[in-house]
């Protein structure tokens, strides 16, 4: 069962009006500003969830394919949809084993705080990267690991492994596996996949959003990442 099915309703609705709402809702415009103009783009959301950067890109003329493995989510997503009529096209599946239906077909996909979700980092990065067309980029937001070691959420920075703090899900008094890696392990999983950084931007902390905190080291990075043509 994928972790965020028990908690599938709880989730969608901070997402939507509750107190996720403005920091994955910041988070996705960020995403948009990165891209650019997305018209006529066919695009990826990788780890969709209850679907808020899929619509967002939907809305500005993006040909969007949503994928998640929670099929409640999923069908949150979808339902929600049914006010707007997107024409978003919903997948369930696993990251982790491929998304051959897709290969080589999306000029650009999105990743918005779904790496540390993913427990085979490397088997997600590539299916991403090759469902991705030559050249393609993928634009992801994720917790800065340099600031999780300076606000004590992880002991020692360069070991990575499971967290097993909720983050972010404590009122719903549910545990969703956190996979930290350091930055260079990140690097090293995205080089080996042929994803190359083309930039970074860290999120600056906001005082109305407590999820993203003023802190000495930003909270939240944003990558930029070119599937190497080569």
């Amino acid at each position: 069962m994928a972790a965020y099915d028990p908690i599938a309703d709880w989730y969608a609705a901070q997402a939507r009006s509750g107190s996720l709402h403005a920091f994955l809702h910041h988070l996705a415009g960020r995403l948009l500003e990165m891209a650019g103009d997305v018209s006529g783009k066919r695009v990826l959301d990788a780890g969709c969830g209850e679907g808020h950067v899929a619509r967002l890109f939907a809305r500005h003329e993006a040909d969007v394919v949503a994928v998640d493995i929670s099929p409640k989510l999923l069908h949150l997503a979808r339902t929600f949809e049914e006010q707007d009529q997107l024409e978003i096209e919903y997948v369930e599946a696993d990251l982790a084993s491929g998304l051959l239906s897709h290969r080589g077909a999306f000029d650009l996909a999105t990743a918005n705080m779904v790496l540390e979700d993913c427990e085979d980092l490397l088997g997600v990065l590539a299916a991403i990267a090759e469902a991705l067309k030559p050249g393609g980029r993928l634009l992801l937001s994720m917790n800065n690991p340099y600031a999780l070691a300076a606000r004590g959420k992880v002991d020692d920075y360069c070991s990575a492994g499971v967290i097993t703090q909720t983050f972010g899900t404590e009122q719903a008094r549910h545990e969703v596996p956190f996979y930290y890696r350091s930055f260079e392990e990140l690097m090293a999983a995205f080089r080996q996949q042929g994803l190359l950084l083309r930039s970074l931007v860290d999120v600056r902390p906001n005082p109305s959003d407590p999820h993203l905190p003023d802190d000495p080291v930003p909270k939240i990075m944003l990558l930029e990442l070119v599937q190497d043509a080569s």
